[in-house]
């Protein structure tokens, strides 16, 4: 038992890293089978998790324990819930697919008019009130910056006086780029189309370099565990 928990499954989980990168070389057999393998035990454990966490503790029990109490109403509202559900199936025939757009609709019309209100007050009010006022409570549009720099010119007064300017400014000509992407020949929606593009592309290309971070610090961490942790389990069982 020490063997397998210790050795054999830790070797497995190398074996199928290497497999998963060996898609850098070129498709092949092995890694389709790492990917079928990683997608059925996903799927697999969904079902599982759901079947156990949400179907019978949400629905069938409540439904059983209801009846019993005579508590019809209640039950029978959970049993349209799950006839609701059901109809997610329906998907893999074409003559009741149409059923599926039912639960689909419940579904999403809830979700949008459920998260208007917390969207609103956790990324468009805090946004204005950032693009206002900084963490500080200080005005974004703060002059007084400039004089110190100007009395004292350092880089660090520099990007003090700019910080906020560039995010108000940026805020803004990205705002009025979306708002009047459709061609326009106003001279300030003209001119605003190139620095917003700027901005944008500065922010796209902090996400992916921030995203590309994340996937090297992955790839360094399964490293360490095939060079270090693998290798001296490896090398104390010998």
């Amino acid at each position: 038992m020490g063997f397998i928990s210790t050795v054999f499954w830790p070797t497995i989980a190398v074996i199928l890293s290497l497999t998963v990168y060996s898609f850098l070389w070129k498709d092949n057999f092995l890694y389709k089978v790492a990917e079928h393998l990683f997608i059925g035990v996903t799927v697999g454990y969904t079902i599982g998790s759901a079947w156990n966490q949400i179907i019978i503790p949400k629905l069938v029990e409540p439904v059983i324990r209801n009846f019993s109490d005579g508590k019809y109403l209640l039950a029978f509202w959970l049993i349209i819930g799950g006839v609701l559900g059901m109809f997610y199936f329906s998907r893999f025939s074409e003559k009741t697919s149409w059923l599926s757009r039912y639960p689909i609709a419940i579904t999403v019309g809830f979700y949008a008019g459920y998260s208007i209100v917390p969207i609103w007050i956790s990324y468009v009010s805090k946004q204005f009130h950032a693009t206002i006022l900084n963490p500080a409570g200080e005005p974004m549009l703060n002059f007084k910056l400039f004089n110190v720099f100007f009395s004292n010119p350092t880089y660090a007064n520099l990007l003090k006086a700019l910080n906020g300017p560039l995010i108000v400014i940026g805020v803004i000509i990205v705002l009025i780029y979306f708002f009047f992407s459709f061609k326009n020949d106003n001279f300030i929606i003209k001119t605003s189309r190139t620095p917003a593009l700027v901005y944008l592309m500065l922010g796209f290309g902090g996400a992916f370099g921030y995203t590309f971070m994340a996937r090297i610090s992955l790839f360094i961490g399964r490293m360490n565990f095939i060079f270090s942790d693998w290798i001296g389990l490896i090398k104390n069982s010998l």
